[in-house]
């Protein structure tokens, strides 16, 4: 599989990944969005975030129609680095692959250009084998070859070799409340929030608890926006809904920072878990110049906890996943989690005068589960990003957090340092 790509290579390599997959699968995505955020301006940052590669792969095929090719040496296409990256990877492996093992690539491509989890896991597994293959060592796709359901094999490491299970966790998995589901419920009453707060002087927190998750139903839906707004604009402040809870109160506006040249405040997610007693919630903020300010939070009483989620995919997948013939790990992608956050857990967890974090004390739990000596560790990878190194060099990676089993019977000490830089 390749590991590096010349700015020079890019338009041939866009137009035999235009061919390979077809150009119309992106676009088609891409149109649809686009008709997404038509019908909500809310849903803008979200569906291009989700689906980066679609527009990213849909903006190349602007640019090569109207210069002919991509323009790699006429203009700045840095942006597109990352999905080029991407199509770059996958010709070179269907390149060398038999017949059927690149059409049924192909179809996986198709699908991942719907669905961003499905991209998002396609990504991850593309990151760990560049990892591996940069430190000269052997990757097997066993899923591509019938050999198995785990996502990688590495030769050369132990007796037998490592098996690698990769698993992308999103910021939605394990919520109750998806982030589009919230977008959309805002659209609802974003329009009546923002006429009351024209002249609001005084802040005002609203926190909608909900007894399990959004309402399926769009008339229900609205009529749960047309009662939040009923009762904000009533000044109650702790009421029974249907299947929901609101408590609302007067805050500050202050505590919400200056307003931005938007006439929106500038706020971080600390104020508002601060404002609103909640934690790391959707929320809808509605403010103008005047000082005064709407908050409205969010959130389920049901458990949505990102690592109960993530812990009890691992569980499903120790047994169902990898072999237990030899040794396993998990990398976990959070797509959420920028590198240097994750190193700030990292170092919590290396200062002894500080009490373990979660995530520590769940691997812990789950590395010794029974059934589970297979597993010679679980590392968690950052969101990747694209850093600029020394002679016109653009290199891409995060940070890595490893928890290894060392008492793990099959063990071995090719396991050790396999994501420590390298200098």
């Amino acid at each position: 599989m390749q590991v590096e790509l010349y700015t020079g290579d890019i338009p041939s390599v866009f137009d035999r990944f235009s061919e390979l997959i077809g150009a119309q699968h992106w676009k088609k995505r891409v149109d649809l969005l686009k008709a997404d955020i038509k019908g909500n301006k809310l849903l803008r940052e979200h569906l291009f975030q989700e689906n980066e590669f679609a527009f990213g792969l849909q903006a190349a095929t602007e640019l090569t129609k109207k210069y002919g090719r991509l323009p790699v040496h006429q203009m700045d296409i840095s942006p597109l680095y990352p999905c080029m990256a991407f199509a770059a990877q996958i010709l070179s492996i269907t390149e060398s692959s038999e017949s059927t093992q690149r059409t049924q690539l192909v179809r996986r491509v198709h699908g991942a250009l719907k669905n961003p989890d499905d991209l998002r896991g396609l990504r991850l597994e593309l990151t760990a084998a560049t990892h591996f293959l940069r430190r000269g060592l052997d990757v097997q796709w066993p899923e591509l070859t019938g050999g198995g359901t785990m996502d990688l094999v590495i030769q050369g490491l132990g007796p037998q070799g490592l098996e690698i299970e990769c698993k992308s966790i999103s910021d939605d998995k394990g919520r109750k409340i998806h982030k589009r589901e919230a977008l959309e419920f805002c659209a609802l009453v974003a329009p009546r929030l923002n006429d009351l707060g024209k002249g609001l002087k005084a802040g005002v927190a609203a926190v909608l608890t909900l007894d399990g998750r959004m309402p399926g139903n769009f008339m229900d839906r609205r009529k749960l926006a047309e009662s939040v707004v009923r009762h904000v604009l009533s000044g109650s402040s702790n009421c029974q809904l249907e299947g929901a809870n609101l408590r609302i109160h007067e805050f500050d506006p202050a505590l919400l920072g200056e307003a931005g040249e938007d006439g929106h405040p500038v706020i971080s997610r600390d104020q508002v878990d601060a404002i609103t007693g909640t934690s790391n919630r959707q929320a809808l903020i509605v403010g103008r110049k005047s000082g005064g300010a709407i908050v409205l939070v969010l959130q389920s009483t049901q458990d949505d906890s990102l690592l109960t989620y993530t812990f009890d995919t691992l569980s499903r997948s120790a047994s169902r996943q990898l072999s237990g013939q030899r040794a396993g790990m998990f990398l976990v992608g959070l797509d959420g989690l920028e590198a240097e956050s994750l190193m700030e857990v990292a170092h919590q967890d290396s200062t002894g005068d500080q009490p373990p974090t979660a995530l520590r004390v769940k691997v812990s739990d789950f590395l010794a589960s029974q059934g589970r000596d297979h597993v010679v560790g679980v590392g968690f990878i950052s969101k990747g990003a694209l850093r600029p190194a020394s002679g016109g060099v653009t290199d891409s990676g995060g940070s890595a957090y490893v928890f290894p089993k060392r008492e793990s019977p099959f063990w071995h000490s090719d396991f050790s340092g396999l994501f420590a830089e390298r200098v």
